[in-house]
């Protein structure tokens, strides 16, 4: 089993966080490597729901809501669908934590095994394992950037964008 876990300290309440990240089929409005996401069914919050992310510039995969805990996060079941990385047992789990009133410490820890076994397991350590922290680290930078100024992140260029600009008015 891979397993790594990211942090960082956003500057809002936990209730504004987990009102974005709660709302499962808008992860494109912060996600810069989610091009659009969607439900699957009726079911929008809570154990069971589903989304399909399609991703940048492609490939798309399907997350299932395993475990969730109203206000304070959730785990995801992430099963590709196309062109995506040759793992199984993917989980995304997200948490909350309340630091003050205006700072949440948001966490995220992954969990995967490697498909096509010493061949997966190679590919992970040169590549797929950094492309999945890069994209984790950009996910916790977008969602930061779209919480604290309200800024839909369109993709990593925008991120980057939009990050420079931040880093300049807080210097």
């Amino acid at each position: 089993m891979i397993a790594f876990k990211k942090l960082l300290d956003i500057d809002t309440s936990k209730a504004k966080l987990w009102n974005i990240i709660s709302d499962l089929g808008r992860i494109d409005k912060f996600h810069p490597g989610v091009q659009k996401s969607y439900y699957t069914n009726s079911l929008e919050q809570g154990f069971g729901a589903v989304r399909i992310c399609e991703l940048q510039p492609s490939g798309k995969i399907l997350e299932t809501v395993k475990e969730w805990n109203d206000g304070s996060g959730f785990v995801l079941q992430i099963e590709p669908i196309e062109k995506a990385p040759p793992v199984k047992n993917f989980e995304g789990n997200f948490e909350l934590e309340e630091i003050n009133l205006q700072k949440t410490r948001v966490s995220i820890t992954i969990n995967y095994d490697m498909k096509l076994g010493t061949i997966g397991i190679l590919l992970n350590k040169l590549i797929i394992q950094s492309k999945i922290e890069e994209g984790i680290d950009s996910l916790l930078t977008g969602l930061k950037l779209h919480a604290e100024m309200g800024i839909d992140i369109k993709d990593k260029d925008h991120l980057k964008e939009v990050y420079l600009k931040y880093s300049n008015i807080n210097n």
